[in-house]
């Protein structure tokens, strides 16, 4: 049996190679529905980190989901920008991937917060394996920076987020494997959904 370090960081691989499998067939429309989308998912981020925050009762779990929700409450209005650049607006209608992934979120109850650790571990540290091939795509794509605010900040910020979510799951995770390893699965699963249907256009 791998470590529980080993299956998340398996999980982790698993969501950037599927994303970057896409990232050669995006085009510049497909890229706008991806702003779109991450416009949507990332605008409610500070309200469920703070929910993380309340339902935490480990004091590092309550201080780490505290200080991510301050950093990462305002990145939504990166997504708008980057779409205002492309002279569009955000669509009004929530997608129903991040919808889902709402409820997913908001259904974790305190006897089970190391799921939100978990989730966190994946969704931040999926930057670190695909920062290259993001930054490929960018290129490729003609992107000025003024278009690609959004990826550039996320690539930078998510290392650490990444890093300090994987040092909690060491010192915290061995006894507790169950919800921290559900938590990373269903993370990375709605996580590839949400790309999935914005930049191949699948759902």
């Amino acid at each position: 049996m791998s470590s529980i370090e080993e299956q998340l960081e398996a999980l982790t691989v698993g969501m950037a190679r599927q994303v970057a499998s896409w990232l050669p067939a995006v085009t510049p429309e497909r890229y706008v529905a991806f702003l779109d989308m991450m416009y949507h998912y990332t605008r409610r981020s500070g309200d469920r980190l703070r929910l993380a925050a309340e339902r935490a009762t480990l004091p590092e779990l309550k201080d780490f989901f505290t200080e991510l929700a301050g950093d990462e409450q305002s990145h939504y209005l990166l997504a708008r920008a980057d779409l205002a650049a492309f002279g569009r607006e955000p669509s009004s209608d929530t997608p129903r991937e991040v919808a889902d992934f709402h409820a997913f979120w908001e259904g974790i109850g305190p006897e089970r917060q190391l799921a939100f650790l978990g989730a966190l571990r994946v969704l931040e540290g999926v930057a670190r394996h695909l920062g290259g091939e993001a930054r490929q795509g960018l290129g490729r794509l003609g992107l000025e920076r003024t278009k690609a605010r959004f990826i550039l900040v996320h690539l930078d910020v998510d290392l650490e987020h990444g890093a300090r979510a994987q040092a909690l799951c060491a010192a915290l995770g061995a006894g507790h494997p169950e919800p921290l390893l559900e938590g990373a699965r269903r993370a990375a699963d709605f996580w590839v959904a949400i790309h999935r249907a914005a930049l191949a256009g699948e759902t």
